[in-house]
Parts: C-alpha cells; sequence; structure tokens
C-alpha cells in the first residue's frame, strides 16, 4: 500500500479513550474503501486530506502522480483544481474592492470597455454570483460552421479568447436568474489586471497565497512552463485504461490554479482563522451569498442564490453551514468543503477525470463527517 497516513494527536487519543484499534479505526478505514480502486502503483487517483487549524486530521495519497516515472501521489503533488479556483479570483476582486480600487455595483464596462455593450448593464457582482446572464463555454466559432474545440484541439491566446468573449450576448437578461459561467470569470481575471496593473497571477502571488503561506501555489498562465512535482492528468476509459489529458491554452480565472494538498490545508486554516489582510470580517463578506436587491442594477426579480464569492454556501440535513467547490478538467477532478460549525475542511485534489465520480464523493464526504465525530466523541 503506497498511501501515508498523518495520525494527529487527537486521533491517538481516539485510539486509547475507545479502548479497541479496530473500533477506533473503522472511520479511517471506510475513508480509505472510498479510494481503494486508486491505491496501487498502477493507476493515477487522489491525495485527500481532512483539516482543522491547517493541520492534518487524515492525510492519504492513492495511487500515481506519473505513471510514466513511477512517482506516487503526496500531499506535496501539484494539481490544477479546475474550478475550485474561482474562490481565489472572486478573493482578488474583493480585495480591489476593499480597497477601493473598484466598485461591485458598477458596470463590468467601466473596467472592460471593449465589451460588447449589453441590453442591460451587467455588474461586476452579478459575475460574481453568476447571476449576469453570460454563458459557458461552447459555440464560438472558429471556423464556419465549426465551432473551436476546448483543451489541446484547437488553440486560442488569452488575447483572441478575450476577443470572442467579449462580443458575446448575454443568454439571459443580467438579474434574472442563476446561471454558472466560466466566462464571467474568466472576465473576472480581466477586470483584476486592468484595475491592479498585474497579471492575475502576479496579484494572486503577492495579495492571496504569499500571505496564506501557499508557496506552492500559482495561476497556471503558461502552458511550457515547467512547474516541479506536478501530476500528470488523466482521462479514464470504460475499458479501464488512461490516457494522459493535456492543454494547450494558457488564460486562467475560471479556472487555472495549480496547488497541493498541504496548500490547501493552509488556505483552509486562513478561511476557519480569518488570518488574512482583512481578517474575519473580510473572509465573512467572501462567504455571503448573493441577496436579491431590488436597488441593485438587474436586482428586482433576481433569484436569489447560494453562490458567494467563488464557493456555494449550503446547510447540511443537520443545520451546519456548507461551503463547497469542485472543479474538473483535462483529465484532473478537485474539490473543497469547509463544514463550518464543526471546524474542518474536506480537501480531494485528482489526477483523473473521475477521481470524484459522484459515489466516490458521496462517500468520502460521509466517511469525513464520521472520522471527524469519533475524534470530536474522543476529545469530550
Amino acid at each position: 500500500m503506497i498511501s501515508r497516513t498523518i495520525a494527529t494527536v487527537s486521533l491517538g487519543m481516539a485510539l486509547c479513550i475507545q479502548g479497541t484499534s479496530a473500533l477506533a479505526q473503522s472511520p479511517s478505514e471506510r475513508l480509505d474503501a472510498v479510494f481503494s480502486g486508486f491505491d496501487n502503483t498502477r493507476t493515477a487517483g487522489c491525495a485527500v486530506g481532512i483539516t482543522r487549524n491547517g493541520e492534518f486530521l487524515f492525510e492519504r495519497s492513492y495511487g500515481m502522480a506519473n505513471l510514466e516515472h513511477g512517482v506516487p501521489i503526496d500531499s506535496e503533488s501539484v494539481f490544477r483544481i479546475a474550478s475550485v479556483s474561482k474562490q481565489f479570483t472572486a478573493t482578488a476582486i474583493a480585495i480591489l474592492a476593499e480597497r477601493g480600487d473598484l466598485d461591485l455595483d458598477a458596470d463590468v464596462r467601466t473596467y472592460l470597455p471593449d465589451l460588447t455593450e449589453y441590453v442591460r448593464p451587467v455588474t461586476v457582482r452579478q459575475m460574481i454570483h453568476h447571476i449576469s446572464g453570460m454563458g459557458d463555454y461552447g459555440g464560438f466559432e472558429v471556423r464556419p460552421g465549426e465551432t473551436f474545440r476546448f483543451g489541446d484541439q484547437d488553440y486560442w491566446t488569452t488575447e483572441q479568447f478575450y476577443a470572442a468573449v467579449a462580443t458575446k450576448p448575454l443568454e439571459h437578461e443580467a438579474g434574472a436568474g442563476f446561471k454558472y459561467s466560466n466566462l464571467a470569470y474568466f472576465l473576472l481575471g480581466q477586470v483584476v489586471e486592468r484595475v491592479s496593473g498585474k497579471t492575475l497571477r502576479e496579484f494572486a502571488d503577492a495579495e492571496i497565497f504569499a500571505p496564506a503561506g501557499m508557496s506552492d501555489t500559482l495561476f497556471y498562465d503558461d502552458v511550457r512552463e515547467i512547474v516541479p512535482r506536478r501530476a500528470l492528468g488523466h482521462t479514464a476509459h470504460e475499458d479501464g485504461s488512461l490516457t494522459i489529458g493535456m492543454t494547450n491554452l494558457d488564460w486562467v480565472g475560471d479556472g487555472g490554479v495549480h496547488t497541493t494538498l498541504a496548500d490547501m490545508a493552509k488556505w483552509d486554516r486562513v478561511l476557519a482563522s480569518g488570518d488574512f489582510p482583512g481578517g474575519k470580517a473580510f473572509i465573512a463578506k467572501l462567504h455571503t451569498p448573493y441577496v436579491a436587491d431590488a436597488d441593485l442594477p438587474g436586482g428586482e426579480g433576481a433569484a436569489e442564490t447560494g453562490y458567494a464569492f467563488g464557493m456555494n454556501v449550503s446547510r447540511t440535513d443537520e443545520g451546519e453551514t456548507l461551503l463547497q467547490h469542485s472543479g474538473g478538467w483535462v483529465g484532473f477532478n478537485a474539490h473543497y468543503a469547509r463544514f463550518v460549525e464543526r471546524d474542518y475542511g474536506v480537501i480531494a485534489l485528482c489526477n483523473r477525470n473521475d477521481g470524484l465520480a459522484f459515489g466516490r464523493y458521496e462517500g468520502l464526504m460521509a466517511a469525513a463527517s464520521a472520522f471527524v465525530d469519533a475524534i470530536d466523541e474522543a476529545g469530550e
């Protein structure tokens, strides 16, 4: 078995208090069982962690980061996290708004005047909460009768993609309802760049990742760049085979963050502690979902959403506040969740597109809850 476990003092207490190692290890075994099919040297897999206060209550890695060179996954392996990146783009926007450098309720064309003139203004806030009416990938014509294929089949520079997005009409009127939009988050990244004078990568490095101590995290905006310890993404096929996932596209904002399990544990600590510029009040703003407001452009009649600044906000069946986001692209699959009242995070970073298929995701969340319950009960 190639997985690695970090046992905390709390888990050690659980072993002593409960008296039998079999009983105490049951939640851990449940977590292992979720990813048992990946726990070998012949397949790609996942790095999985349960964190509290920036420390791992549980940390294991299943499968290989690089099958060609026989490199196993560990907590320092670098994964693409796709749409889990959106919280960092939204945080960059929030930082600029907090400083007074931009107005969340301004027409986005204030900052990106070369966007098409929409029938009704689209605000930065609407883009953050996915009520802008902007669409998603697909439908971009690269040649007459041929649409652009995203991934590694066709190629556009960031500037070419921006030009295409800039002329794309809305799919519904701004503020009229929720529609998840990768295009809106790509444009938010462009807003950061126009307002700050830095690339999104440069801004996030200085203002988010460095303060959080996330030294192995970056917006990957140059696909030619070498990233030490990077895992290769894989697409799983029905016959059980894997092929390598690739992209030749550089743009970021809707995705693009590369990070490690260890660094995501540091981010979880920031969100729990508020140990970040602006403190707990700033973090609370990041986790406040959109509420319809008739005084805002497009606010009247708009559907309220459970989407905050790059995070879904909901309540569990037990009434606990749950923050979470998932993502997947070019052979990677990722999920981050924070259970606010019980103060723990669940992180799963996979270098295979089926790493968190529905049944496995449900198993992970249930097993993580049982694991934390066992630790908390032992500590009472």
